[in-house]
């Protein structure tokens, strides 16, 4: 069984409203890794930064409107030197207390702080643990897990490959043996792949587009095949259409949101971007009619997303908001490795609802000429 998928998602407005508002068939197969971003990140819903005291509040909230039914990872290693141990006490308490299947995630080094002994599921997974592929030390992470109290079967890994290099010859082969080194050492409860080929900067030109090749779903797989450990102790995640360097604002503001979309297809991601002058409903208007003739449409049943897409582009619906293009972008995105890994298990997923154009006929026909 290749699912759940486990995407790393930046715990922002676009990505949660995407998890809570896609097909629940899609929806019961993703077990996120909400990753919160720092305090001195401008909030959308808010319009300022969250203080220390706000964000396990508002953070709770969150999940308990948007992902409240599922299991979860919640990441706080970016609030964390913020909050402190109570701040994170009072961060995990209200965060489990709306989802009780929201698992920590720790790294290494946090296994050792006695406080995360409070924030242990009582079932499995009960913890996960991030670990940098390049930056692994097998006695540390078994000496971490005794130290807060779990057996390694009850703890999820992420192994994270940001920084490999996934477009090169022979890197499958790398992976692979990760893979057979963690599986060796001790019966975990997953290990999870996590990567990104996309790049950190938007590669697209100003009413232009390009495409990104999806390495990491690629390397995944040809890993899955290399490795000795068995399919289904294996997960797959990425970081959504974007890349795997976790970076924050530090102060709002800056520049001009970029007009675009980010759309994933089998094996890669079309990048379109808009004019930077014009009205912005022009510009995403045409934008999405580009999607829509790129080749790689899935058509409007496929997720809602491509529903507005396709409304958008047929001058139904506004072009929406920064924060809505990035939603559309993960909602498709969510979709789209849902079923790629569900067509490796042999499942299939039902067509959302589309938007149907109506055809207004006239009362009274017209009179034909002779």
């Amino acid at each position: 069984m290749m699912l759940p998928y486990h995407p790393a998602l930046r715990f922002k407005q676009g990505e949660y409203i995407a998890t809570a508002r896609i097909a629940r068939d899609v929806q019961r197969h993703i077990q996120p890794r909400f990753i919160l971003a720092p305090p001195k990140e401008r909030d959308p819903e808010k319009g300022k930064p969250l203080t220390e005291e706000e964000i396990a509040v508002v953070t709770g909230e969150r999940i308990a409107k948007h992902w409240p039914l599922y299991p979860a990872y919640l990441d706080a290693r970016y609030v964390a030197p913020l909050l402190g141990d109570e701040g994170l006490r009072s961060l995990f308490r209200i965060a489990q207390r709306k989802n009780e299947q929201l698992a920590a995630v720790a790294s290494v080094q946090d296994l050792f702080n006695p406080i995360f002994r409070e924030f242990l599921r009582t079932s499995g997974p009960r913890i996960a643990i991030h670990l940098p592929y390049e930056d692994i030390d097998i006695d540390a992470l078994l000496n971490g897990v005794e130290a807060v109290g779990c057996k390694t079967s009850e703890c999820a890994l992420f192994l994270d490959f940001t920084k490999a290099p996934l477009s090169m010859e022979g890197v499958s082969g790398s992976v692979a043996g990760v893979f057979d080194t963690l599986g060796s050492v001790a019966q975990w409860a997953r290990i999870i792949f996590q990567a990104s080929s996309f790049p950190s900067k938007n590669p697209a030109e100003s009413d232009g587009q390009c495409v990104i090749p999806r390495h990491e779903w690629e390397v995944f797989l040809a890993a899955l095949k290399e490795c000795s450990v068995a399919p289904n102790l294996i997960g797959y995640g990425d970081f959504g259409p974007d890349h795997g360097e976790i970076r924050f604002r530090r102060k709002g503001g800056g520049a001009a949101p970029i007009r675009h979309l980010r759309y994933t297809g089998k094996k890669s991601t079309i990048v379109v971007r808009g004019k930077e002058t014009g009205k912005q409903g022009d510009v995403m208007k045409a934008v999405c009619e580009r999607v829509l003739n790129s080749g790689e449409f899935a058509g409007q049943g496929y997720s809602y997303a491509d529903d507005m897409i396709w409304r958008v582009a047929k001058g139904l619906s506004n072009a929406g908001t920064p924060s809505m293009w990035r939603e559309w972008n993960m909602a498709h995105h969510l979709s789209q490795v849902v079923k790629d890994l569900g067509m490796l298990s042999g499942m299939s997923f039902a067509e959302g609802p589309v938007t149907r154009i109506t055809e207004q006929f006239a009362l009274f026909a017209e009179p034909v000429e002779e």
